[in-house]
């Protein structure tokens, strides 16, 4: 029974695997990302906040890129096919999650080793970024469910990613009493975390707000999706 559980999470890993190489807009978002954190890596960070530069990875990576692999399954009508052969609705979007997730992990490591982070530092970094990765991931989920093709992606992603970076700008051009409930927004500690790994301080405490945004997010969606019809 396990084996063939196993042979079924490889044959939708496989499959979406292999989508990869022909979905234009994800390659266009891969490429895009990770060309641009290549020529932003460049920019002092007085003038840029590295946690300004990991939000294109998480809003024009992570949540696009997860969206566009659920809505390709619509697009292309192959839903109908895999329910057919016997795979559940969540076995579909976690195994998409899981791929989107990897690749997330991939580009990060490309951005910190840019970047000139040491190992350890890349370490506590990729602790740091995990909730808001899956608070993402649970987003571009829920964008790629309810939307009916790539065009509206773009369209219904792009307010979330007018105020994540609306909270990043607030950020950047404030000291961290200035705005101090700008703290219920999980890009806040992140922001300050960051300032914390580079200090070499202890940097955990700054995990607790996004791990109740996550929590909250992941919680919402499990109750949502039962209430869905699949």
């Amino acid at each position: 029974m396990m084996k063939k559980h196993l042979g079924r999470w490889k044959a939708l890993l496989y499959k979406d695997i292999c989508d990869l190489r022909w979905n234009g807009q994800i390659l266009f978002n891969l490429i895009g990302a990770i060309f641009l954190i290549s020529i932003l890596a460049v920019v002092p960070e007085e003038n840029l906040s590295l946690s300004f530069l990991l939000g294109f990875i998480f809003v024009m990576l992570t949540m696009l890129m997860q969206g566009h692999l659920m809505v390709e399954e619509q697009e292309q009508r192959t839903i109908r096919r895999l329910k057919q052969a016997g795979f559940s609705f969540k076995e579909i979007f976690l195994s998409k999650m899981l791929v989107t997730f990897t690749v997330t992990i991939f580009v990060l490591v490309i951005f910190s080793v840019l970047y000139g982070n040491h190992f350890f530092f890349i370490v506590k970094l990729f602790i740091l970024v995990l909730p808001i990765v899956a608070i993402m991931l649970v987003v571009g989920t829920i964008l790629g469910i309810k939307t009916k093709n790539t065009i509206e992606i773009s369209l219904y992603g792009t307010p979330v990613i007018l105020f994540y970076f609306f909270i990043e700008g607030l950020l950047m051009n404030s000291s961290k009493d200035s705005m101090p409930w700008l703290a219920v927004f999980p890009n806040y500690h992140l922001h300050y975390g960051i300032d914390q790994l580079y200090l070499n301080e202890p940097f955990l405490s700054y995990l607790a707000v996004p791990a109740i945004w996550m929590t909250a997010v992941i919680f919402l969606f499990i109750y949502w999706y039962k209430k869905q019809k699949y």
